[in-house]
């Protein structure tokens, strides 16, 4: 009972935080999204330290979700990564896009032509891969499904921030000083916003040893019915021994998968052949 009304109070229930959202789960899910990110299996300390809980609570937790098939304990460290189920639950997000139909056959050309090529989306301020096709090159450029990358040093993430205008681009990366990933990452949102102008004018972003030493990329977005751009198709490749003509090529080949796709989803001629 409050003492200014004198109504009961409405009990909140258990695990309930603020605005309806449910601790527990809200818990759980921090876990699938931590393990998700890392290349190795994390420990039950490990994974209450990173995400500031009671190791008793994380330990509840991830046996909850271990025995829902959601994790896995490794038989030799006994740590835990994700499980089957989680992946079974990402890959019917993938299975039910008419995004992923279109795009996967675009993909397997590239790799023909050994170009690793990647599908990604928007999802805030970072770029989430959503499927890979790995090149028979020598060098291996791979990004699991999920995996989360930066918007201004690729070209992914060019070619989607290219979609904004000016404005909608200073609102959504001036928060926070943009990471400086290798000597060539530009930092400086004017210059950034200066190369958007280039994107929009030719159809395509690049990234040459922006994001990751030695390696290049092209990136171009897919199109819906509507004309919105939804998705980005990359394509990436190793700098060593790439010659100016190489680069045009492969801007080529991933302007053309993106537009093949657009096509397959139903976007008007007008937007698939016309650059901003």
């Amino acid at each position: 009972m409050t003492a200014a009304s004198g109504k009961v109070a409405s009990p909140r229930a258990a695990g309930e935080k603020p605005g309806g959202e449910n601790q527990s789960v809200a818990r759980a899910l921090a876990i699938l999204d931590l393990l998700a990110g890392q290349p190795e299996p994390l420990g039950v300390r490990e994974i209450a330290r990173r995400l500031r809980l009671a190791p008793s609570i994380a330990q509840r937790l991830i046996k909850t979700l271990a025995n829902a098939g959601y994790l896995e304990q490794t038989d030799a460290t006994l740590r835990y990564m994700i499980g089957y189920k989680a992946f079974h639950v990402g890959s019917s997000f993938v299975g039910q896009s008419s995004l992923h139909s279109a795009v996967m056959p675009e993909l397997y050309v590239l790799a023909e032509q050994e170009i690793s090529g990647f599908l990604g989306v928007r999802r805030d301020r970072s770029v989430v891969y959503l499927a890979t096709v790995q090149s028979a090159g020598p060098v291996a450029v791979n990004h699991r499904p999920g995996a989360q990358t930066y918007l201004h040093s690729t070209a992914m993430g060019k070619a989607l921030l290219a979609e904004l205008s000016d404005d909608e681009v200073r609102m959504l990366l001036a928060h926070k000083p943009l990471p400086k990933l290798t000597e060539r990452t530009k930092v400086a949102l004017p210059q950034l916003i200066a190369e958007l102008a280039t994107v929009r004018r030719l159809g395509y972003a690049t990234s040459d040893q922006e994001n990751r030493q030695g390696f290049f990329s092209v990136g171009a977005v897919v199109r819906d019915v509507s004309g919105a751009a939804i998705a980005v198709i990359s394509g990436a490749v190793p700098t060593a021994g790439l010659k100016q003509p190489d680069r045009t090529r492969i801007a080529q080949l991933v302007l053309s998968a993106a537009r093949n796709a657009s096509r397959k989803l139903g976007a008007p001629a007008a937007r698939v052949t016309a650059a901003r």
